[in-house]
């Protein structure tokens, strides 16, 4: 893979958890009830794209390699175009609270399951610690979505 387009993909990357943070940031003022909720998932998804940012740094640099799991960049922009529609409707009062959560869910679901992170070939722990770092909080943040997600099925008047 060429160093130009890597650095695309990396890029892309980081758009995409910057897009994320932008969706929360609006489920937020969309859902004033669980504003704390989706502000703690917004500031979370800023740092991991700074996180991104960083190891794309270090891939400059020659100091961390790329794995042979390649993210399609096409892919990419598609999933960065999902979530600014997603922003839109829930900015246009077109998403209930469990709507929000079940595509939050759908997209932190999908970043685990395509290994996002394991981009990144990181031999040198200090780097590998800022994968491990943000597939941790990727998790995490499917856990809390998962409970917010029960929590609404099991009390349908509070959304």
């Amino acid at each position: 893979m060429q160093t130009d387009e890597m650095n695309e993909i990396i890029e892309g990357i980081r758009q995409h958890e910057l897009s994320l943070s932008k969706m929360y940031q609006q489920f937020a003022k969309s859902h004033p009830d669980h504003n704390q909720f989706w502000l703690q998932l917004a500031h979370e998804e800023a740092m991991h794209a700074q996180w991104i940012e960083s190891l794309g740094g270090y891939y400059q640099k020659g100091q961390i390699g790329v794995s042979e799991r390649i993210l399609n960049q096409q892919a990419l922009k598609t999933a960065i175009s999902h979530i600014e529609k997603q922003t839109v409707a829930s900015r246009n009062g077109d998403l209930s609270l469990l709507n929000a959560v079940s595509i939050a869910l759908d997209i932190e679901k999908s970043m685990i399951d395509k290994n996002f992170f394991e981009i990144f070939d990181l031999a040198d722990a200090k780097f590998d610690r800022i994968r491990a770092g943000l597939k941790k909080e990727t998790v995490k943040h499917r856990q809390h979505l998962e409970n917010l997600f029960s929590e609404l099925n099991e009390n349908p008047d509070s959304h």
